[in-house]
């Protein structure tokens, strides 16, 4: 079968208007999704999104034998979100999703399948990014997460002592 020019033009346009549909369809799945019990506003895979970033961000240490991961972020993630706008609430959301899917060109696998220390490496490639959207979204994240971490009682109690204003007492 010979392919001429025009066919080449008509196929690229057919295969471009069709992976531009399967991109929409699919960011549309992800954009108004019902929360899952036991959840006000996450469903079950942005509430392991949230502990797999948790994890990543807040390793266990010498000081705070806490990580992240077993904190249960998304409980207090999930209640944050209870009191922001919902345009926050879905942007956050959607940023969730786009983390869990943003490691599969380079990583072949979802970001909360990826072991603690590649995890990390994405986390701080995303930290570093030139684009400061990307930059200014991961810190956001992490610093709403820090947020319930700092506050757990495993993590305030050995905190206090660098506060003299009674935190964590």
């Amino acid at each position: 079968m010979k392919l001429t020019r025009r066919q080449l033009i008509q196929w690229s346009g057919v295969l471009g208007l069709a992976s531009a549909a399967a991109v929409g369809v699919n960011v549309a799945s992800w954009w108004n999704t019902a929360p899952d019990a036991p959840y006000v506003n996450l469903n079950d895979l942005e509430g392991q999104v949230v502990n797999a970033v948790s994890g990543a961000a807040f390793p266990a240490g010498d000081v705070i034998d806490l990580d992240g991961e077993t904190a249960n972020l998304d409980r207090f993630f999930d209640e944050l979100l209870s009191s922001m706008s919902t345009q926050n609430r879905t942007l956050l959301k959607l940023l969730l999703e786009t983390i869990e899917r943003s490691t599969l060109p380079t990583h072949m696998t979802h970001f909360s399948d990826l072991p603690v220390k590649d995890r990390q490496e994405c986390i701080e490639n995303w930290l570093q990014n030139p684009n400061p959207l990307i930059r200014g979204a991961i810190q956001s994240l992490i610093v709403l997460l820090g947020m319930g971490y700092t506050a757990h009682p495993s993590a305030s109690t050995k905190l206090s002592r660098y506060f003299r204003c009674g935190f964590g007492a």
